[in-house]
């Protein structure tokens, strides 16, 4: 007996949607784990700050640069 094979997407937006398929069923199975789905919470807001800090050292030595080169 053949075994059937999944059905492959044909052009890159196919491609695109099946991957953003999979990637909201995730985002729901997360959200129904109130332990995970806490715990990703906290790490985005981490990353966030990260970011946000990141961004504000870059903008103060783009600041000390513009100074020196006055």
């Amino acid at each position: 007996m053949a075994k059937a094979t999944p059905a492959k997407p044909d052009t890159i937006d196919d491609w695109q949607t099946e991957d953003d398929l999979r990637t909201l069923s995730k985002a729901e199975e997360i959200k129904q784990d109130p332990k995970r789905y806490k715990a990703a919470l906290a790490m985005a807001k981490d990353k966030i700050k990260s970011l946000n800090d990141l961004q504000a050292d870059a903008s103060e030595d783009a600041g000390e640069e513009a100074a020196e080169t006055k």
